[in-house]
């Protein structure tokens, strides 16, 4: 019966209906209308590597990614799987960004075809996968993915191609992506023999595709229409093998479904594990300033405050109209280190903090959903150590080198197991005035403390990302008033979720008066 299996899958190359069900192909076509290759590509011919993390639930989820793979290698007799862990691959701070990451690849799996890369909670068909790789020739430099544009000239992208911003493609990481061997060859070597300069990693997937670029001389990226994301509201439970042959030969009776033409698959809904940690579990605390008392706290207090149970709003200065609570610590026109620090210390050792679980610091321009961030949280364990947030890098030049740091304008996310190990270290500012984001990292580096990243936390405005990019997740976070309307944003994308939630859930608690 398994060639059985085997054979019906090979009938109908394609895919997925809603759930994404990697055993069902259909029409390819409807993606790649120009299908017909001379490629021949098989099971062993591709690399898997998942972009995964150590921190719980994330190394979860991304070895249920890998046992997919695998299980379907094993059911669909293509032959021997290689899927790797990134974080386990290669233990070295950075390889999150890829680039210094090249060399090792290369030496490890040059011999191959194809590397497939993929996020923690990517699906893909290998079979479909297989089918559409049959178009390119892996001797070749293919650089392939679900392409993503920018509307307008982007912060977070340097301003890159600020004159026409569609001319230059870069990929969905969540849909999966590829590079031939072809490619990998030559970026493995100019990694190794040009020199680069210390810089920040902020978004990997336009970096990535700048770097492949190389200032026109190099690959572009190939858009595969194939590779989809958002196409499912969650991944589906683990089945069995036999589970999985029971409904396969019950196709070979009734024949496939109606499914897309997508062989990849990211879920757009929000991972949640469990149910949404307590409003009365977390602590909102807001970095302000006087200057900003009254405009940027009064839209907090508007928006997504009020749907707090408690928040603090940290000033330079007391002001009892809020109220704000002074931190001690002068105000700084850049960075926020001693404020930051203050948080910390206040959160570990005031006698009115001590019944919280999680601490969260805003900023006061930071615009989130409550709710979606209660939902989140279920994730994860207030006992452990979390540092929650979006994570951006600096001076990964060398596999081990830089470290990796919380942005703050997305909002930081913290567990009283964390603060209190993070204290413990000694680790403090050298000057107020220090980037308190960076130091942090910093921090974490030198201890051995892991940052936990979530692509649903936003440094910038909602216009600074593509729209292919937003429209496949759930966001919790977006960040900064400036050339946005604040008030329409939350509208947009979190007033909903919030009333909801706190209708169910109750309103506003009490506000704490400090």
């Amino acid at each position: 019966m398994a060639a059985s299996i085997v054979a019906f899958v090979g009938l109908i190359t394609g895919v997925f209906a809603a759930t994404f069900d990697p055993y069902f192909p259909r029409d390819l076509t409807v993606a790649e209308p120009n299908l017909e290759g001379h490629h021949a590509t098989t099971g062993e011919d591709l690399v898997f590597i998942i972009r995964s993390q150590q921190a719980s639930p994330h190394d979860q989820w991304a070895k249920q990614v890998k046992a997919d793979i695998e299980q379907q290698y094993r059911i669909l007799n293509l032959g021997n799987p290689q899927v790797f862990l990134l974080h386990q691959q290669y233990e070295f701070s950075g390889v999150w960004t890829i680039l210094p990451v090249l060399p090792k690849l290369n030496e490890d799996f040059g011999q191959a075809k194809w590397l497939f890369f993929c996020e923690e909670q990517t699906r893909v068909s290998v079979h479909g996968l297989l089918q559409v790789l049959t178009k390119y020739n892996p001797q070749q430099e293919w650089f392939l993915g679900r392409a993503l544009q920018d509307r307008a000239a982007s912060v977070i992208h340097h301003y890159r191609f600020h004159d026409d911003p569609s001319k230059f493609s870069y990929p969905d990481f969540e849909a999966g992506w590829l590079i031939s061997t072809g490619l990998l060859r030559g970026l493995a070597d100019r990694w190794e023999t040009e020199e680069h300069r210390m810089d920040f990693s902020i978004d990997v997937k336009h970096e990535l595709a700048y770097y492949i670029l190389n200032d026109g001389n190099g690959t572009r990226l190939t858009a595969l229409p194939a590779l989809c994301a958002g196409n499912v509201e969650e991944n589906p439970a683990p089945r069995s093998d036999s589970e999985i042959r029971k409904a396969l030969n019950k196709a070979i009776r009734d024949g496939p479904q109606e499914e897309d033409g997508c062989v990849s698959a990211h879920p757009k809904g929000l991972p949640t594990c469990a149910e949404a940690v307590l409003k009365e579990d977390i602590l909102f605390a807001v970095k302000t300033c006087k200057k900003f008392h009254k405009d940027r706290v009064p839209i907090v207090q508007q928006t997504w405050g009020k749907h707090t149970s408690h928040i603090v709003f940290v000033s330079d200065v007391q002001d009892d109209t809020i109220p704000t609570i002074a931190s001690g610590v002068p105000n700084t026109e850049r960075g926020h280190c001693g404020k930051l620090f203050a948080i910390f210390e206040m959160f570990n050792s005031k006698p009115e903090y001590l019944k919280y679980s999680w601490l969260v610091v805003a900023d006061d321009d930071t615009i989130l959903s409550v709710a979606r961030l209660r939902a989140l949280l279920s994730c994860y364990n207030a006992k452990k150590l979390v540092f929650l947030g979006e994570r951006y890098g600096y001076g990964h030049l060398k596999l081990g080198w830089g470290y990796d740091y919380l942005t703050g304008g997305g909002g930081m996310i913290f567990s009283r197991a964390g603060i209190q190990q993070l204290l413990a270290t000694g680790c403090k500012c050298n000057k107020d005035e220090d980037p308190d984001d960076m130091i942090f990292g910093m921090c974490t580096k030198r201890h051995d403390m892991p940052i936990t990243h979530s692509p649903l936390f936003h440094q910038a405005r909602p216009s600074d990302y593509a729209v292919g990019y937003l429209q496949h997740q759930t966001p919790v976070s977006f960040h900064k008033h400036l050339n946005a309307d604040p008030l329409a944003v939350y509208r947009d994308w979190f007033k909903h979720a919030d009333e909801v939630d706190s209708r169910t859930h109750g309103a506003q608690g009490e506000r704490e008066e400090l």
